[in-house]
């Protein structure tokens, strides 16, 4: 069973090192990520984060290598779960163009 209460999209789309916020903390319930793709124009570390935590650990992605994660078994935590009332960030260990996009559900909002 796939979940779909408050599905969402968010584009990804920067070249900042460091975290780049991108889904903004909900003000009700949590982010459970379904399904996320992103390709880096240049070799970078990514980590996912919930706020300032680390959900992931690093990535090392080579030029134009994608990384895509999906959430096939239908898991209604997704797979990827930030900390209630927090944002999902992608932290780039350089400054690197990376574009994708994710589909995401707020959990528990009203």
């Amino acid at each position: 069973m796939m979940y779909s209460e408050n599905l969402r999209n968010a584009i990804i789309n920067t070249a900042t090192s460091g975290d780049n916020t991108i889904i903004a903390a909900p003000s009700d319930g949590y982010i459970a990520i379904d399904h996320i793709n992103i390709l880096p124009t240049s070799a970078v570390t990514v980590t996912f984060k919930s706020s300032t935590t680390a959900i992931t650990g690093p990535y090392p992605l080579d030029t134009k290598q994608a990384y895509t994660i999906e959430n096939a078994t239908g898991n209604e935590h997704g797979v990827m779960t930030c900390t209630r009332g927090e944002s999902f960030v992608m932290n780039l260990g350089a400054a690197v163009q990376v574009g994708g996009f994710v589909r995401y559900r707020v959990v528990g909002s009203s």
